[in-house]
């Protein structure tokens, strides 16, 4: 079945963690998936530890723009406070890219090995909900997974079990009041909303647009829904948060592009990264 080839198995996923082990002085405890046109936060790390995935055994390498397929380990500091040592992900690889499941929930297996127990993760989408405005910041509350594909799969005991059960939620309700209270803290506008996962790489018609919105999605996207059961299955605390780069297909006038996704993620870079650092500072064991 497409989607569900298993080409990283744990002997695989061990050769990864072994040698990312060796780079570095101490394991990470919060581990930040970094979006499109967003991998310029991983430059405020403190004795950054920069490791090119491209040198990492198996590791998936990504081929989009504003990807930069880079891992970061180090800590964030302001004044008296350090945060927990970070696993930055500057980029990430979409499903789109190679069709393989196994190949974009890896980097979270990859964190969660290294130590990681907490998942931040955020991503450039497209905005449905009529209330949003370009550069908002939207809290992921819910998903609706209509890629069809499910990664749960993988860190079952039984795999010829495929059947799961799903009990509230896989966003961690702790960690999102972490998020909306450091946002209100700093005057930050924090949208909240559920986030629709397609698999892309086309950009959806304004049909599809009024579909989505009619069945409860205020924002869409190609990525992180993967990555937040995969966390969540392996027992990661997990929030995530949306920039909403542009209005989706039939809200806006403008023809919609990658280009526009770039132009609005250095547009509000200042506030997401004031909103990242405060986020990550106030994250404890």
């Amino acid at each position: 079945m497409e989607g569900t080839q298993v080409l990283i198995d744990n002997q695989v996923l061990d050769k990864a963690v072994g040698y990312l082990s060796s780079r570095i002085t101490r394991r990470p405890e919060v581990a930040l998936v970094l979006g499109s046109g967003l991998g310029d936060f991983a430059s405020q790390l403190v004795n950054p530890i920069e490791v090119p995935a491209g040198a990492i055994p198996s590791y998936p390498t990504s081929t989009v723009e504003g990807h930069d397929g880079r891992l970061v380990f180090g800590t964030l500091k302001s004044d008296e406070r350090e945060s927990l040592p970070l696993l930055v992900f500057k980029g990430r690889v979409h499903f789109y890219e190679n069709g393989l499941l196994d190949s974009i929930t890896f980097p979270v297996r990859v964190a969660h090995s290294l130590g990681a127990r907490v998942l931040l993760a955020t991503n450039a989408a497209g905005g449905i909900n009529p209330a949003f405005s370009e550069g908002d910041l939207m809290l992921i509350e819910d998903f609706i997974n209509l890629s069809f594909l499910n990664p749960q799969w993988q860190v079952q005991s039984n795999p010829a079990s495929p059947f799961q059960v799903m009990r509230g939620s896989h966003i961690d309700e702790g960690l999102s009041n972490l998020v909306t209270e450091s946002a209100s803290g700093l005057g930050i506008k924090l949208q909240h909303g559920s986030y629709c996962f397609l698999r892309g790489p086309s950009y959806e018609t304004k049909a599809e647009i009024e579909m989505l919105r009619r069945i409860g999605a205020d924002a869409v996207g190609m990525s992180t829904v993967p990555e937040i059961i995969i966390a969540s299955k392996l027992g990661m605390r997990v929030t995530a948060i949306s920039l909403i780069s542009n209005l989706a297909a039939g809200l806006s006038d403008e023809r919609l592009s990658h280009k526009e996704v770039a132009q609005t993620a250095s547009r509000v870079k200042q506030v997401f990264s004031a909103l990242l650092t405060e986020i990550i500072l106030r994250i404890k064991n």
